[in-house]
């Protein structure tokens, strides 16, 4: 008897009518994984066997972007399970089309077994087909299933926006989900204090970036560290580094979120098409808000003080932003140290790195680490460089592109004549069916004939498509490596200065550290390599 380690994938969706609130865990969870026990405690042949659940509470089955899901696939490519155990196909999938590729070309292939219990599938059974165009079927009403029920979803949850009850899955920065009232949002004290004190500083007129470098130093967490260390089993902002910080971004969303008021606010995004992954952002005029349905953290008027204060703020910084948009450099240098964009200072006329100034512990280079002067300097230099090698590498590139050239009429001279003589071997075929038809050659000697001639013919069919190939390719690299390096290199030889254009027509980033050692990656490799370092 076989040996199976089996893996049971157990999936609800925030969506299913019988989700539990206020539980670990949905009824419908527990549903599921009793049903698909007793299927294999009945069945003799699977019953022995040791049995891991993967489950996923609370995730859409429209795609495959679910923790569980992740780690159960990842398992069974690495070979650790060859059976899989699902309640239905929509509980494993709503996609047909994947659905489908993993029945019939992943799980085969890596010899895995499904069992979809209430759709009456085993694999086993269908060993060498495709399953039938029931499975099929099934599977495209689950998919058409899951686009009606995400209408129905929306316009259910459109209205609930309306009566003021929040939908969110997990409650913002500052609130918890209210422990006995569905769709209400509870005051966390300790995140709420954090709330308070932001919008403190920031009516005292505390730049938000100064803000931010304030709560870096007494080393309160960021809001996703908050969520991780409160709920570690959600996998939500899983992907975060431990040395996530605060930053400019993190406090001025803080700073403009009107729920802190005691208002819901819904409708901020929509999606483009029922289960599409194109967002629309919504206009502050098409939102869904209803004032007074929880407890504030902030007055109204505190919230309307700050928004005057830091939308001067952010006057000055775009200002700042519009004033060194033409610089030949910016958003190309980068710190080395951390690696994120550095802010030009227009004042001191150099690049800085930002996250130095709200992280004063951190390893970034303090203040500012080169001026733009020398650094423009040392690109325009290096630059100078690629292009003399360039040129001198021309007589290459273009005794290579006559190469091509010839090469492409010598092609296009064969497959001219492979289709002449395709022509006058069909005129031939034609003529033989003339000659049998009026009884001058018999009919053994019209079929010899034939079939020698459409032999030929396929062989010069083949001939021809080889050839229109081998000439598709050659015209092809012919025109990307003129439009690539060659046409930058022709456009901006000769210039005596570093502009915009040409800076960022080479350089993919300038990274600088706190030594002034300076690496530059550039677009192109065809002279340097991936990247030329500089002191």
């Amino acid at each position: 008897m076989k040996e199976y380690n089996i893996a049971i994938y157990i999936r609800l969706s925030m969506a299913d009518e019988d989700t539990g609130y206020g539980k670990t865990e949905s009824d419908s969870i527990v549903n599921q994984r009793s049903l698909i026990n007793r299927y294999l405690d009945k069945h003799t042949e699977l019953s022995g066997f040791h049995r891991t659940e993967f489950c996923d509470d609370g995730f859409t089955g429209t795609n495959t972007n679910r923790p569980a899901f992740s780690e159960l696939m990842a398992e069974v490519k690495k070979g650790k399970y060859n059976l899989i155990c699902v309640k239905d196909f929509s509980r494993f999938s709503r996609d047909y089309i994947e659905i489908g590729d993993c029945l019939e070309c992943l799980f085969p292939f890596l010899g895995v077994r499904f069992i979809s219990i209430n759709d009456n599938y085993d694999s086993d059974n269908y060993k060498g087909t495709t399953g039938g165009l029931d499975v099929v079927m099934r599977n495209i009403v689950y998919a058409a299933y899951s686009k009606d029920l995400s209408v129905k979803t929306t316009t259910a949850k459109i209205q609930m926006m309306k009566q003021g009850k929040y939908v969110g899955n997990y409650a913002p920065y500052g609130y918890v989900l209210h422990p006995t009232v569905r769709n209400k949002l509870a005051v966390d004290p300790e995140a709420a204090q954090v709330v308070r004190r932001i919008y403190e500083m920031a009516i005292k007129g505390v730049r938000v970036t100064d803000i931010a470098k304030q709560l870096n130093t007494e080393g309160i967490p960021t809001p996703s560290q908050y969520f991780i260390a409160n709920h570690p089993r959600t996998g939500k902002f899983g992907g975060s580094s431990n040395k996530l910080l605060w930053s400019y971004a993190a406090v001025y969303n803080i700073l403009t979120k009107l729920t802190y008021t005691g208002a819901t606010v819904g409708h901020v995004s929509k999606t483009v098409v029922p289960l599409s992954k194109q967002v629309k952002k919504q206009l502050p005029e098409d939102w869904i808000v209803a004032e007074n349905m929880h407890e504030a953290i902030v007055s109204k008027d505190d919230f309307d003080k700050a928004q005057a204060i830091i939308r001067k703020q952010k006057q000055v910084r775009n200002a700042d932003v519009l004033n060194v948009s033409m610089y030949p450099l910016r958003s190309l240098v980068r710190c080395g140290s951390c690696g994120r964009a550095m802010t030009y200072d227009k004042q001191r006329k150099g690049f800085y790195c930002p996250y130095s100034k709200t992280d004063p512990n951190g390893l970034c280079p303090k203040g500012i680490i080169c001026h733009s002067q020398e650094l423009e300097k040392v690109v325009f230099d290096a630059i100078s460089l690629l292009l003399q090698a360039a040129v001198s590498k021309q007589p290459t590139s273009k005794e290579l592109q006559r190469r091509k050239k010839t090469s492409i009429e010598e092609k296009l001279s064969l497959l001219s004549s492979l289709q002449s003589q395709s022509e006058k071997r069909k005129k031939l075929k034609l003529k033989l069916y003339e000659q049998y038809t009026g009884g001058e050659i018999t009919k053994n000697c019209y079929l010899e004939q034939k079939t020698a001639i459409d032999e030929t013919l396929a062989t010069t069919a083949a001939e021809s498509t080889t050839l229109e190939a081998a000439i598709a390719e050659l015209e092809a690299t012919n025109s990307q490596h003129e439009t690539a390096f060659e046409k930058s290199c022709n456009s901006f030889f000769g210039e005596t200065t570093l502009t915009h254009e040409s800076a960022h027509a080479f350089v993919k980033a300038i990274y600088v550290f706190a030594d002034k050692h300076i690496e530059i990656h550039w677009k192109f490799s065809d002279v340097f390599g991936d990247a030329y370092e500089t002191t």
